[in-house]
């Protein structure tokens, strides 16, 4: 029985194949999946929903009397009004964090991408680095 040895050809070509259609597919999976949490992010903090609904009441708080007369319009602005600005300020603060926590998966995306990419030239780089030194 012989052992298992990447320093023989027929052994390690393949593996060395193996690892490469990984590497190559792992590089293209890493965008998809930016793009999939964007995707649950959006939802979850729906910005186009938020920008529709920003004057909206909050919580659906408005007063509608049964009888309008000068005694009850001015209440009832007032409560709907300040429904309506306390729904704004709340919307606007979600739409901000919304909105950073976005730009902040796209900027972990493209670091993990980066850092994909560029691990095997720092390894081998350091490989060398390593031989160099111990050999000198």
């Amino acid at each position: 029985m012989r052992a298992l040895t990447l320093l023989r050809p027929d052994t390690a070509i393949p593996l060395l194949r193996e690892l490469a259609t990984w590497y190559i597919k792992e590089i293209v999976r890493i965008p998809k999946r930016g793009y999939l949490y964007s995707k649950t992010l959006n939802a979850i903090l729906s910005i186009s929903f938020l920008f529709r609904t920003l004057f909206a009441p909050w919580k659906n708080i408005i007063d509608t009397p049964k009888q309008l007369n000068i005694f009850t319009i001015g209440p009832m602005l007032a409560l709907n009004g300040i429904s309506r600005c306390v729904g704004a300020v709340v919307r606007t603060g979600a739409i901000v964090v919304a909105l950073f926590l976005q730009i902040l998966l796209l900027a972990i995306t493209i670091i993990c991408f980066l850092v994909w990419i560029a691990y095997p030239p720092a390894l081998l780089f350091g490989v060398a680095h390593l031989l160099l030194t111990l050999s000198a």
